[in-house]
């Protein structure tokens, strides 16, 4: 046996222990599909449906459709436990994270990581929608269960917000979004 032969085998027996069982696991059996019909939910500054839930990622993610009308947006905050991804379906938004604002529509993509303040706003002229992913999954599980239900995308129900805050921020804080300050229009 070559000299490099035996170093490449050697270097290959001390590598292949390294790797995770979880590797070379079979795929799951069956895939999941996304019900036809949505239930949407209201939640301050914006309107929202679960496209896919953590339980149904396997806790890897959790992909929310969010639609809002024009100088909605939700209040700057961060994420203690999730790195969330924005994408523009439709409508102007600026998006902030961190240091770094941008404005865009259709297709404007911005990445926050976990424990980095940002925030985002429709500051178009119409109704705009956007998808939002979040890394791992479980923060969907805080929307599906302090979010109030309704039947449609633009159904604004009327709700004493200040309130409602006050009911939900223990469980918000537990689930580790931490507020940091309003949105960029409070509402009135």
């Amino acid at each position: 046996m070559s000299k490099t032969r035996r170093t490449l085998l050697r270097h290959s027996l001390v590598a292949g222990p390294l790797l995770s069982a979880q590797f070379f696991a079979a795929p799951p059996a069956k895939s999941e599909t996304t019900q036809a019909s949505e239930q949407w939910f209201w939640y301050p500054f914006h309107n929202l449906t679960m496209k896919a839930t953590s339980s149904a990622t396997g806790n890897t993610t959790a992909w929310m459709l969010v639609e809002n009308s024009p100088r909605q947006g939700v209040p700057l905050h961060k994420h203690v436990y999730e790195d969330e991804s924005f994408f523009v379906l439709s409508g102007l938004f600026e998006i902030t994270v961190g240091g770094e604002t941008i404005t865009g529509g259709p297709g404007t993509y911005l990445y926050g990581p976990r424990q980095v303040p940002h925030q985002w706003t429709n500051i178009g002229t119409s109704r705009g929608r956007m998808l939002n992913v979040f890394t791992p999954g479980g923060i969907d599980k805080f929307f599906l269960s302090v979010g109030i239900p309704i039947h449609s995308s633009s159904e604004q129900p009327e709700v004493d917000v200040a309130a409602y805050d006050v009911r939900i921020k223990p469980l918000r804080e537990k689930t580790g979004i931490i507020r940091l300050g309003p949105p960029k229009y409070p509402g009135p």
